[in-house]
Protein backbone atom coordinates (compact mmCIF):
# COMPACT_ATOMS: atom_id res chain seq x y z
CA UNK A 1 0.00 0.00 0.00
CA UNK A 2 1.34 3.31 -1.10
CA UNK A 3 2.08 6.44 1.06
CA UNK A 4 -0.91 8.64 0.04
CA UNK A 5 -2.84 6.07 1.36
CA UNK A 6 -1.41 5.59 4.42
CA UNK A 7 -1.60 9.20 5.28
CA UNK A 8 -5.79 9.65 4.05
CA UNK A 9 -6.58 7.02 5.83
CA UNK A 10 -4.64 7.93 9.13
CA UNK A 11 -6.02 11.18 8.47
CA UNK A 12 -9.93 10.23 8.77
CA UNK A 13 -8.88 7.86 12.11
CA UNK A 14 -6.87 10.95 13.75
CA UNK A 15 -9.81 13.50 12.94
CA UNK A 16 -12.77 10.83 14.42
CA UNK A 17 -10.42 10.19 17.77
CA UNK A 18 -10.27 14.15 17.72
CA UNK A 19 -13.88 14.77 17.04
CA UNK A 20 -14.81 11.82 19.65
CA UNK A 21 -12.58 13.72 22.56
CA UNK A 22 -14.47 17.00 21.29
CA UNK A 23 -17.50 15.39 22.38
CA UNK A 24 -16.33 14.78 25.44
CA UNK A 25 -16.14 19.00 25.87
CA UNK A 26 -19.89 19.47 24.26
CA UNK A 27 -21.26 17.10 27.21
CA UNK A 28 -18.84 18.59 30.25
CA UNK A 29 -21.21 21.68 31.34
CA UNK A 30 -23.88 18.73 32.44
CA UNK A 31 -21.70 17.26 35.00
CA UNK A 32 -22.71 19.52 37.43
CA UNK A 33 -22.03 16.45 40.35
CA UNK A 34 -21.04 13.33 40.72
CA UNK A 35 -24.11 11.86 40.26
CA UNK A 36 -24.82 13.57 37.06
CA UNK A 37 -21.41 12.14 35.81
CA UNK A 38 -21.95 8.49 36.96
CA UNK A 39 -25.60 8.49 36.38
CA UNK A 40 -26.73 11.01 33.83
CA UNK A 41 -29.14 11.69 35.62
CA UNK A 42 -30.74 8.60 35.72
CA UNK A 43 -33.52 9.71 32.77
CA UNK A 44 -31.68 8.68 29.71
CA UNK A 45 -33.77 6.66 26.74
CA UNK A 46 -33.46 2.98 26.87
CA UNK A 47 -32.46 2.15 23.57
CA UNK A 48 -29.37 4.85 23.45
CA UNK A 49 -27.95 2.82 26.65
CA UNK A 50 -28.57 -0.54 24.80
CA UNK A 51 -26.05 0.42 22.31
CA UNK A 52 -24.02 1.76 24.89
CA UNK A 53 -24.20 -1.33 27.34
CA UNK A 54 -23.04 -3.57 24.08
CA UNK A 55 -20.32 -1.53 22.87
CA UNK A 56 -18.86 -1.51 26.67
CA UNK A 57 -19.10 -5.37 27.21
CA UNK A 58 -18.26 -6.29 23.28
CA UNK A 59 -15.84 -4.59 21.29
CA UNK A 60 -13.15 -4.67 20.20
CA UNK A 61 -12.24 -7.58 21.06
CA UNK A 62 -15.71 -9.66 19.13
CA UNK A 63 -14.35 -7.12 15.95
CA UNK A 64 -10.66 -7.46 15.82
CA UNK A 65 -9.85 -11.12 18.23
CA UNK A 66 -12.82 -13.09 17.22
CA UNK A 67 -11.72 -13.49 13.03
CA UNK A 68 -8.63 -13.89 14.13
CA UNK A 69 -9.28 -16.68 16.23
CA UNK A 70 -12.01 -18.01 14.02
CA UNK A 71 -9.00 -17.62 10.78
CA UNK A 72 -6.20 -19.39 12.69
CA UNK A 73 -8.13 -22.16 14.26
CA UNK A 74 -11.91 -22.67 14.23
CA UNK A 75 -15.03 -21.66 15.37
CA UNK A 76 -14.96 -23.30 18.90
CA UNK A 77 -15.83 -19.85 20.70
CA UNK A 78 -18.84 -19.10 19.10
CA UNK A 79 -20.90 -20.93 22.01
CA UNK A 80 -20.05 -18.46 24.28
CA UNK A 81 -22.10 -15.91 23.24
CA UNK A 82 -25.10 -18.52 24.07
CA UNK A 83 -24.38 -17.72 28.05
CA UNK A 84 -25.84 -14.43 26.75
CA UNK A 85 -29.27 -15.49 26.15
CA UNK A 86 -29.09 -17.92 29.20
CA UNK A 87 -28.35 -15.15 31.49
CA UNK A 88 -29.97 -12.26 30.53
CA UNK A 89 -33.57 -13.31 31.55
CA UNK A 90 -31.76 -14.21 34.53
CA UNK A 91 -30.70 -11.31 35.35
CA UNK A 92 -33.68 -9.39 33.99
CA UNK A 93 -36.02 -11.44 36.63
CA UNK A 94 -34.02 -11.23 39.83
CA UNK A 95 -30.84 -9.16 39.65
CA UNK A 96 -32.36 -6.37 37.74
CA UNK A 97 -34.97 -4.99 39.55
CA UNK A 98 -32.91 -5.73 42.84
CA UNK A 99 -30.27 -3.47 42.06
CA UNK A 100 -32.89 -0.64 40.76
CA UNK A 101 -34.59 -1.01 44.42
CA UNK A 102 -31.18 -0.07 45.96
CA UNK A 103 -30.82 2.97 43.56
CA UNK A 104 -27.00 2.09 43.81
CA UNK A 105 -24.03 4.63 42.40
CA UNK A 106 -21.76 1.66 42.93
CA UNK A 107 -22.68 -2.23 43.11
CA UNK A 108 -20.17 -3.36 46.05
CA UNK A 109 -21.94 -0.83 48.21
CA UNK A 110 -24.43 -3.15 49.09
CA UNK A 111 -22.58 -5.87 50.44
CA UNK A 112 -21.45 -4.02 53.03
CA UNK A 113 -25.11 -3.84 53.74
CA UNK A 114 -25.21 -7.37 53.74
CA UNK A 115 -21.81 -8.50 54.54
CA UNK A 116 -19.52 -6.17 55.94
CA UNK A 117 -16.98 -3.55 54.64
CA UNK A 118 -14.39 -6.41 53.59
CA UNK A 119 -16.67 -7.92 51.41
CA UNK A 120 -17.36 -4.63 49.59
CA UNK A 121 -13.64 -3.48 49.46
CA UNK A 122 -12.22 -6.89 48.57
CA UNK A 123 -15.35 -7.08 45.38
CA UNK A 124 -14.42 -3.12 44.14
CA UNK A 125 -10.80 -3.60 44.40
CA UNK A 126 -10.78 -6.83 42.37
CA UNK A 127 -13.37 -5.19 39.79
CA UNK A 128 -10.67 -2.30 39.44
CA UNK A 129 -7.92 -4.60 39.18
CA UNK A 130 -10.42 -6.46 36.25
CA UNK A 131 -11.03 -3.23 34.66
CA UNK A 132 -7.54 -2.14 34.19
CA UNK A 133 -6.38 -5.49 32.97
CA UNK A 134 -9.13 -5.43 30.22
CA UNK A 135 -8.32 -1.52 29.62
CA UNK A 136 -4.75 -2.87 28.92
CA UNK A 137 -5.94 -5.33 26.63
CA UNK A 138 -8.42 -3.39 24.63
CA UNK A 139 -6.03 -0.86 24.36
CA UNK A 140 -3.88 -3.46 22.36
CA UNK A 141 -5.94 -4.38 19.67
CA UNK A 142 -6.17 -1.29 17.89
CA UNK A 143 -3.22 -0.04 18.41
CA UNK A 144 -2.24 -2.89 16.17
CA UNK A 145 -4.66 -1.98 13.42
CA UNK A 146 -3.55 1.01 13.42
CA UNK A 147 -0.23 0.52 13.40
CA UNK A 148 -0.56 -1.71 10.53
CA UNK A 149 -3.09 0.63 7.88
CA UNK A 150 -1.07 4.21 8.96
CA UNK A 151 2.34 2.66 9.26
CA UNK A 152 2.05 4.25 12.72
CA UNK A 153 4.76 3.15 15.62
CA UNK A 154 1.73 0.73 17.60
CA UNK A 155 3.13 2.39 20.88
CA UNK A 156 2.74 5.70 19.72
CA UNK A 157 -0.90 4.03 18.52
CA UNK A 158 -1.76 2.90 22.04
CA UNK A 159 -0.39 6.51 23.38
CA UNK A 160 -3.08 8.22 20.80
CA UNK A 161 -6.06 5.96 21.16
CA UNK A 162 -5.62 6.28 25.43
CA UNK A 163 -5.70 10.23 25.36
CA UNK A 164 -8.55 10.57 23.02
CA UNK A 165 -10.29 7.73 25.68
CA UNK A 166 -9.00 9.83 28.85
CA UNK A 167 -10.36 13.44 27.44
CA UNK A 168 -13.36 12.27 26.02
CA UNK A 169 -14.80 10.25 29.40
CA UNK A 170 -12.80 12.71 31.72
CA UNK A 171 -15.18 15.26 30.29
CA UNK A 172 -18.28 14.21 29.17
CA UNK A 173 -19.50 11.71 31.74
CA UNK A 174 -21.93 8.87 31.77
CA UNK A 175 -24.39 11.11 29.33
CA UNK A 176 -21.68 11.65 26.47
CA UNK A 177 -20.35 8.08 26.56
CA UNK A 178 -24.05 6.78 26.49
CA UNK A 179 -25.19 8.79 23.19
CA UNK A 180 -21.72 8.68 21.36
CA UNK A 181 -21.29 4.98 22.15
CA UNK A 182 -24.99 5.18 20.18
CA UNK A 183 -24.05 6.42 17.25
CA UNK A 184 -20.86 4.91 17.12
CA UNK A 185 -22.55 1.11 17.06
CA UNK A 186 -24.00 2.22 13.84
CA UNK A 187 -20.82 2.84 11.96
CA UNK A 188 -19.50 -0.26 13.07
CA UNK A 189 -22.28 -2.40 12.35
CA UNK A 190 -22.13 -0.86 8.79
CA UNK A 191 -18.16 -1.20 8.61
CA UNK A 192 -18.96 -5.03 9.65
CA UNK A 193 -21.48 -5.22 7.08
CA UNK A 194 -18.76 -3.81 4.14
CA UNK A 195 -16.11 -5.72 5.08
CA UNK A 196 -18.07 -8.78 5.06
CA UNK A 197 -19.43 -8.20 1.61
CA UNK A 198 -15.95 -7.89 0.42
CA UNK A 199 -14.44 -11.05 1.73
CA UNK A 200 -17.57 -12.79 0.49
CA UNK A 201 -17.02 -11.08 -3.06
CA UNK A 202 -13.54 -12.11 -3.01
CA UNK A 203 -14.05 -15.79 -2.56
CA UNK A 204 -14.31 -18.68 -4.92
CA UNK A 205 -17.96 -19.18 -5.56
CA UNK A 206 -18.95 -16.14 -3.08
CA UNK A 207 -21.32 -17.40 -0.38
CA UNK A 208 -21.52 -20.86 -1.37
CA UNK A 209 -17.45 -21.19 -1.68
CA UNK A 210 -17.48 -19.86 2.07
CA UNK A 211 -19.82 -22.81 2.78
CA UNK A 212 -18.17 -25.47 1.44
CA UNK A 213 -14.18 -24.15 2.44
CA UNK A 214 -15.56 -23.90 5.41
CA UNK A 215 -17.01 -27.06 6.07
CA UNK A 216 -13.53 -28.69 4.18
CA UNK A 217 -11.32 -26.77 6.68
CA UNK A 218 -12.90 -27.62 9.45
CA UNK A 219 -13.92 -24.21 10.32
CA UNK A 220 -17.63 -25.25 11.71
CA UNK A 221 -16.10 -26.69 14.74
CA UNK A 222 -18.45 -25.37 17.36
CA UNK A 223 -20.49 -28.10 18.29
CA UNK A 224 -17.72 -31.26 19.92
CA UNK A 225 -19.61 -33.03 22.71
CA UNK A 226 -16.10 -34.62 23.56
CA UNK A 227 -16.16 -35.57 27.15
CA UNK A 228 -12.84 -33.34 28.51
CA UNK A 229 -12.00 -30.52 29.64
CA UNK A 230 -8.73 -29.28 28.85
CA UNK A 231 -10.13 -28.16 25.39
CA UNK A 232 -12.61 -25.37 23.92
CA UNK A 233 -15.21 -27.83 23.59
CA UNK A 234 -18.82 -27.24 23.45
CA UNK A 235 -20.20 -27.65 26.61
CA UNK A 236 -16.21 -26.15 28.05
CA UNK A 237 -17.38 -22.96 26.40
CA UNK A 238 -21.20 -22.81 26.73
CA UNK A 239 -20.55 -23.86 30.66
CA UNK A 240 -17.61 -21.14 30.88
CA UNK A 241 -19.89 -18.46 28.48
CA UNK A 242 -22.84 -18.83 31.15
CA UNK A 243 -20.82 -17.97 34.49
CA UNK A 244 -18.73 -14.89 32.21
CA UNK A 245 -22.03 -13.74 31.29
CA UNK A 246 -23.12 -14.17 35.10
CA UNK A 247 -20.86 -12.51 36.44
CA UNK A 248 -20.78 -9.49 33.86
CA UNK A 249 -25.22 -8.96 34.41
CA UNK A 250 -24.97 -9.25 37.77
CA UNK A 251 -21.72 -8.33 39.76
CA UNK A 252 -20.13 -5.66 37.12
CA UNK A 253 -20.36 -2.15 37.98
CA UNK A 254 -20.21 -1.50 34.21
CA UNK A 255 -23.68 -3.13 33.91
CA UNK A 256 -25.28 -2.07 36.93
CA UNK A 257 -24.31 1.76 36.18
CA UNK A 258 -26.61 1.32 33.31
CA UNK A 259 -29.20 -0.45 34.93
CA UNK A 260 -29.63 3.01 37.08
CA UNK A 261 -29.06 5.64 34.24
CA UNK A 262 -32.58 4.99 32.82
CA UNK A 263 -36.11 6.10 34.20
CA UNK A 264 -37.36 2.48 35.74
CA UNK A 265 -37.26 -0.93 35.87
CA UNK A 266 -39.43 -1.53 32.70
CA UNK A 267 -36.93 0.70 30.88
CA UNK A 268 -33.82 -1.10 31.76
CA UNK A 269 -35.24 -4.64 31.06
CA UNK A 270 -35.92 -3.28 27.23
CA UNK A 271 -32.23 -2.01 26.97
CA UNK A 272 -31.11 -5.66 28.27
CA UNK A 273 -32.75 -7.27 25.86
CA UNK A 274 -32.25 -4.67 22.55
CA UNK A 275 -28.66 -5.28 23.47
CA UNK A 276 -28.87 -9.14 23.57
CA UNK A 277 -29.97 -8.85 19.92
CA UNK A 278 -27.66 -6.74 19.00
CA UNK A 279 -24.64 -8.87 20.74
CA UNK A 280 -26.32 -11.87 18.72
CA UNK A 281 -25.96 -9.97 15.19
CA UNK A 282 -22.76 -8.83 15.60
CA UNK A 283 -21.66 -11.98 17.44
CA UNK A 284 -22.83 -13.87 14.43
CA UNK A 285 -21.36 -11.58 11.89
CA UNK A 286 -17.85 -11.20 13.36
CA UNK A 287 -17.62 -15.15 13.29
CA UNK A 288 -18.50 -15.11 9.45
CA UNK A 289 -15.78 -12.22 8.87
CA UNK A 290 -13.33 -14.83 10.41
CA UNK A 291 -14.42 -17.95 7.89
CA UNK A 292 -14.63 -14.97 5.08
CA UNK A 293 -10.98 -14.46 5.84
CA UNK A 294 -9.85 -17.32 5.63
CA UNK A 295 -11.70 -18.63 2.48
CA UNK A 296 -10.89 -14.88 0.79
CA UNK A 297 -6.56 -15.55 1.24
CA UNK A 298 -7.35 -19.08 -0.13
CA UNK A 299 -8.98 -17.62 -2.83
CA UNK A 300 -6.44 -15.13 -3.54
CA UNK A 301 -2.83 -15.90 -5.90
CA UNK A 302 -1.13 -15.02 -3.50
CA UNK A 303 -2.63 -17.32 -0.81
CA UNK A 304 -2.12 -16.08 2.59
CA UNK A 305 -0.40 -13.25 4.15
CA UNK A 306 2.50 -13.71 6.57
CA UNK A 307 1.49 -12.01 10.01
CA UNK A 308 3.37 -11.22 13.32
CA UNK A 309 0.61 -12.03 15.18
CA UNK A 310 -3.09 -13.73 14.73
CA UNK A 311 -4.76 -10.31 15.62
CA UNK A 312 -2.98 -8.67 12.71
CA UNK A 313 -5.30 -10.47 10.36
CA UNK A 314 -8.36 -8.15 10.18
CA UNK A 315 -6.34 -5.11 10.17
CA UNK A 316 -3.84 -6.11 7.65
CA UNK A 317 -6.62 -7.06 5.04
CA UNK A 318 -8.51 -3.55 5.87
CA UNK A 319 -5.09 -2.43 4.80
CA UNK A 320 -4.24 -3.89 1.60
CA UNK A 321 -7.60 -4.83 0.24
CA UNK A 322 -9.58 -2.17 1.16
CA UNK A 323 -9.84 1.28 -1.13
CA UNK A 324 -8.25 4.27 0.23
CA UNK A 325 -10.98 5.91 2.22
CA UNK A 326 -12.72 3.09 3.34
CA UNK A 327 -10.24 1.88 4.95
CA UNK A 328 -9.95 4.71 7.39
CA UNK A 329 -13.64 4.19 7.54
CA UNK A 330 -12.85 0.84 8.49
CA UNK A 331 -10.30 2.12 10.99
CA UNK A 332 -12.11 5.01 12.37
CA UNK A 333 -15.31 2.41 13.50
CA UNK A 334 -12.30 -0.07 14.91
CA UNK A 335 -11.34 3.07 16.68
CA UNK A 336 -15.20 4.19 17.74
CA UNK A 337 -15.33 0.53 19.17
CA UNK A 338 -12.16 1.10 21.49
CA UNK A 339 -12.95 4.60 22.36
CA UNK A 340 -16.39 3.28 23.40
CA UNK A 341 -15.23 0.27 25.70
CA UNK A 342 -12.33 1.70 26.91
CA UNK A 343 -14.57 5.09 28.49
CA UNK A 344 -17.09 2.76 29.96
CA UNK A 345 -13.63 0.63 31.82
CA UNK A 346 -12.81 4.22 32.75
CA UNK A 347 -16.00 5.90 33.97
CA UNK A 348 -17.32 2.46 35.94
CA UNK A 349 -13.47 2.09 37.80
CA UNK A 350 -13.56 5.47 38.77
CA UNK A 351 -17.69 5.53 40.17
CA UNK A 352 -16.27 2.15 41.96
CA UNK A 353 -13.27 3.80 43.21
CA UNK A 354 -15.34 7.17 44.14
CA UNK A 355 -18.00 5.47 45.91
CA UNK A 356 -15.94 2.24 47.48
CA UNK A 357 -13.25 3.98 48.65
CA UNK A 358 -13.13 7.92 48.49
CA UNK A 359 -16.94 8.65 49.76
CA UNK A 360 -16.43 5.65 52.38
CA UNK A 361 -12.78 6.01 53.53
CA UNK A 362 -12.12 9.57 53.25
CA UNK A 363 -15.55 11.66 53.27
CA UNK A 364 -16.50 8.97 55.86
CA UNK A 365 -19.89 7.97 54.18
CA UNK A 366 -20.66 11.72 53.67
CA UNK A 367 -21.65 13.07 50.03
CA UNK A 368 -19.99 16.28 48.54
CA UNK A 369 -20.63 16.33 45.27
CA UNK A 370 -18.10 18.32 44.45
CA UNK A 371 -15.31 16.71 45.98
CA UNK A 372 -16.47 13.46 44.90
CA UNK A 373 -16.71 14.66 40.89
CA UNK A 374 -12.67 15.74 41.14
CA UNK A 375 -12.27 12.32 42.54
CA UNK A 376 -14.00 10.68 39.71
CA UNK A 377 -12.09 12.81 37.16
CA UNK A 378 -8.28 12.10 38.84
CA UNK A 379 -9.74 8.53 39.03
CA UNK A 380 -10.61 8.26 35.58
CA UNK A 381 -7.51 9.95 34.20
CA UNK A 382 -5.23 7.62 36.49
CA UNK A 383 -6.72 4.61 35.06
CA UNK A 384 -6.57 5.14 31.75
CA UNK A 385 -2.64 5.68 32.21
CA UNK A 386 -2.42 2.45 34.38
CA UNK A 387 -4.06 0.46 31.32
CA UNK A 388 -2.22 2.12 28.67
CA UNK A 389 0.75 1.62 30.30
CA UNK A 390 0.06 -2.10 30.68
CA UNK A 391 -1.27 -2.13 26.93
CA UNK A 392 2.38 -0.93 25.72
CA UNK A 393 3.40 -4.36 27.51
CA UNK A 394 1.36 -6.28 26.05
CA UNK A 395 2.26 -4.61 22.89
CA UNK A 396 5.69 -5.98 23.12
CA UNK A 397 4.99 -9.54 24.61
CA UNK A 398 4.21 -12.70 22.54
CA UNK A 399 0.82 -12.51 23.09
CA UNK A 400 -0.88 -14.94 20.78
CA UNK A 401 -4.55 -14.07 21.17
CA UNK A 402 -6.25 -11.09 23.07
CA UNK A 403 -9.93 -12.80 23.03
CA UNK A 404 -8.09 -16.02 24.98
CA UNK A 405 -6.39 -13.40 27.26
CA UNK A 406 -9.36 -11.68 27.86
CA UNK A 407 -11.14 -14.60 29.13
CA UNK A 408 -8.44 -15.90 31.22
CA UNK A 409 -8.62 -12.29 32.92
CA UNK A 410 -12.85 -12.68 33.34
CA UNK A 411 -12.45 -16.28 35.06
CA UNK A 412 -9.60 -15.07 37.54
CA UNK A 413 -11.07 -11.83 38.57
CA UNK A 414 -14.91 -11.84 37.88
CA UNK A 415 -16.43 -14.75 39.01
CA UNK A 416 -15.92 -14.32 43.19
CA UNK A 417 -17.95 -10.98 42.18
CA UNK A 418 -20.66 -12.79 41.09
CA UNK A 419 -20.83 -15.42 43.75
CA UNK A 420 -21.16 -12.55 46.36
CA UNK A 421 -24.02 -11.24 45.10
CA UNK A 422 -25.96 -14.79 44.83
CA UNK A 423 -25.07 -15.41 48.13
CA UNK A 424 -26.29 -12.14 49.24
CA UNK A 425 -29.71 -12.29 47.78
CA UNK A 426 -30.70 -15.63 47.73
CA UNK A 427 -28.14 -17.72 50.30
CA UNK A 428 -29.75 -15.62 53.32
CA UNK A 429 -27.65 -18.46 55.86
CA UNK A 430 -24.53 -16.64 54.32
CA UNK A 431 -23.08 -14.28 56.88
CA UNK A 432 -20.15 -11.81 56.53
CA UNK A 433 -17.34 -14.15 57.59
CA UNK A 434 -18.20 -16.99 55.37
CA UNK A 435 -18.80 -14.51 52.28
CA UNK A 436 -15.05 -13.37 52.65
CA UNK A 437 -14.10 -17.24 53.38
CA UNK A 438 -15.77 -18.03 50.00
CA UNK A 439 -14.71 -15.00 48.57
CA UNK A 440 -11.08 -15.93 49.29
CA UNK A 441 -11.20 -19.73 48.59
CA UNK A 442 -12.76 -18.42 44.72
CA UNK A 443 -8.87 -16.85 44.00
CA UNK A 444 -7.12 -19.77 45.03
CA UNK A 445 -8.91 -22.02 43.17
CA UNK A 446 -8.84 -19.48 39.97
CA UNK A 447 -5.29 -18.43 40.41
CA UNK A 448 -4.02 -21.58 41.73
CA UNK A 449 -5.61 -23.19 38.28
CA UNK A 450 -3.81 -20.14 36.13
CA UNK A 451 -0.68 -20.89 37.71
CA UNK A 452 -0.50 -24.85 38.13
CA UNK A 453 1.95 -26.61 36.07
CA UNK A 454 -0.75 -29.07 35.25
CA UNK A 455 -0.49 -30.57 31.28
CA UNK A 456 -4.09 -31.54 31.84
CA UNK A 457 -5.68 -29.16 33.82
CA UNK A 458 -9.18 -27.38 33.18
CA UNK A 459 -9.66 -24.92 30.19
CA UNK A 460 -9.37 -21.17 30.98
CA UNK A 461 -12.62 -21.04 30.23
CA UNK A 462 -13.79 -22.88 33.42
CA UNK A 463 -11.61 -21.64 36.10
CA UNK A 464 -14.54 -18.65 36.72
CA UNK A 465 -17.14 -21.91 37.11
CA UNK A 466 -14.72 -23.94 39.60
CA UNK A 467 -14.03 -20.69 41.79
CA UNK A 468 -18.08 -19.77 41.97
CA UNK A 469 -18.86 -23.32 42.62
CA UNK A 470 -16.10 -23.34 44.96
CA UNK A 471 -16.65 -19.86 46.59
CA UNK A 472 -20.40 -20.96 47.47
CA UNK A 473 -19.97 -23.86 49.15
CA UNK A 474 -16.73 -22.80 51.12
CA UNK A 475 -19.60 -19.66 52.32
CA UNK A 476 -22.09 -22.15 53.29
CA UNK A 477 -19.41 -24.49 55.35
CA UNK A 478 -17.88 -21.73 57.03
CA UNK A 479 -20.73 -18.82 57.75
CA UNK A 480 -21.73 -21.07 61.00
CA UNK A 481 -18.19 -21.16 62.31
CA UNK A 482 -18.73 -17.18 62.71
CA UNK A 483 -21.47 -18.34 65.29
CA UNK A 484 -19.27 -20.58 67.09
CA UNK A 485 -16.35 -18.34 66.88
CA UNK A 486 -18.87 -15.83 68.87
CA UNK A 487 -20.14 -18.31 71.30
CA UNK A 488 -16.56 -19.50 72.44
Amino acid sequence: MNSSVRWIDWAIVVAYLVSIAGAGLIFMGRNKSASAYFKGGGNLPWWVVSFSLFMALSSPLSFLAVPALVYSTDMSYLPIFFGTAIVIPIAAKWFLPFFRNLNLTSAYEYLEVRFNLICRLFASAAFILFMVSLTAVVAYLPAVALSAVTGMNVNLAVTVVMLASIVYCATGGITALAWVDFVQSLLLFVSIAVILAVLVCGTDGGIAGCVAQGVEGGKFNAFDFSLTWSRPLFWVVLIGGTVAQFASYTSDQRVVQRYMTVKDVAAAKKLMYMQLGATFVSSTLVFLIGLALWTYYRSQPGGMPVIAKNDQILPVFIANELPVGVAGIALAAIAAATVSTLAANLNSTAAAFTTDFYRRLVNKGLKDERRELVCGKICTVAAGLLGGGFAIVLVNSDLASAYEQFQRYIGILTAGLASLFVMGIFMKRVNGFGAVCGLVANYVVTFGLDLAPWPGKPHLLLYGAFGLAVSLVVAMLASPLAKLTRRA
